[in-house]
């Protein structure tokens, strides 16, 4: 049966699928090291105890990043978890969401600044660039990556609710003291990652929030440090303290964003050893 499939399969798609298989294994073997790399040299052009720059500034634009990340995900979370108690995992659902899920967050924001925000700005007055249409456009982008994985997440228990079913427990028995307990830790994963891929989020960012001054203080001209680096490393000069400042932000939210992901992928990993013991 095999070798019947692998007939009808021509030879030209079998090589470059298996070329496919061998560069996505290269890149994620060195991407690693190209993180690794990058953060250290990060580390030598930030002169993290030089007396240098502006750490008030660049404090300024970290919490702006933390900031935008927290809002979008306050705002997504609700809407994530929701959809995916009420889905379950459906097969359908699913396939859709990985679609919607692969669309970058630049996309919801370029929306919202050529149709959305013109006409609040017309309707209510409310300035079309502005940092809350930032937070709405991370939040839409997050829905679909965080209703997936929330699905993943609650459907690992799918063995464990049908055997309280046979036992007699209502759904709402089987979904207060069984599921949700047990999709905690997924639940947690999946916030934790979602917030670490807002806070590093540039594009969306600068197209629907504007060049402000950021309302923490301290980041005139940018609010956040993917857009400041954007914005203004063009024109810092090497070693400049404006140059000290950016290589500081981009290494205090490489580390943040790196110590998010970790933790994250250690609960899940934390998770699949429980389940396989």
């Amino acid at each position: 049966m095999a070798e019947a499939i692998r007939r009808k399969v021509p030879a030209s798609a079998r090589r470059a699928d298996r070329l496919a298989g061998v560069l996505l294994g290269a890149g994620g073997s060195f991407a690693p090291f190209a993180l690794v790399a990058a953060i250290v040299w990060l580390l030598l052009q930030a002169e993290l105890f030089g007396s240098g720059g502006d750490w008030g500034r660049v404090l300024g634009w970290l919490r702006g990043s933390v900031a935008l990340g927290a809002g979008a995900l306050a705002l997504a979370a609700p809407i994530s978890i929701a959809g995916a108690l009420l889905s379950r995992g459906q097969r359908f659902e699913r396939i859709h969401l990985r679609v919607v899920a692969s669309i970058p967050l630049a996309v919801p924001a370029f929306l919202l600044l050529h149709l959305v925000a013109p006409w609040a700005s017309q309707r209510w007055g409310v300035p079309a660039q502005q940092p809350a249409w930032a937070v709405l456009a991370l939040a839409i982008g997050m829905v679909a990556p965080l209703w997936s994985i929330l699905s993943d997440a609650l459907q690992r228990n799918e063995e464990l609710a049908a055997a309280a079913f046979a036992l007699g427990a209502t759904p709402t028995q089987v979904m207060r003291t069984l599921v949700l307990p047990a999709s905690l830790p997924g639940l947690a994963a999946a916030l934790l990652r979602g917030w670490s891929r807002a806070m590093g989020e540039t594009m969306a960012v600068l197209l629907v929030s504007g060049n402000y001054e950021s309302v923490w203080g301290g980041a005139t001209g940018a609010a956040t440090v993917g857009a400041a680096l954007v914005l203004d490393l063009p024109e810092a000069g090497a070693g400049s303290g404006l140059w000290v400042d950016l290589m500081r932000g981009g290494l205090l939210l490489s580390v943040l964003t790196v110590f998010g992901y970790a933790l994250s992928d250690g609960i899940e990993r934390t998770i699949r050893s429980g389940r396989s013991a």
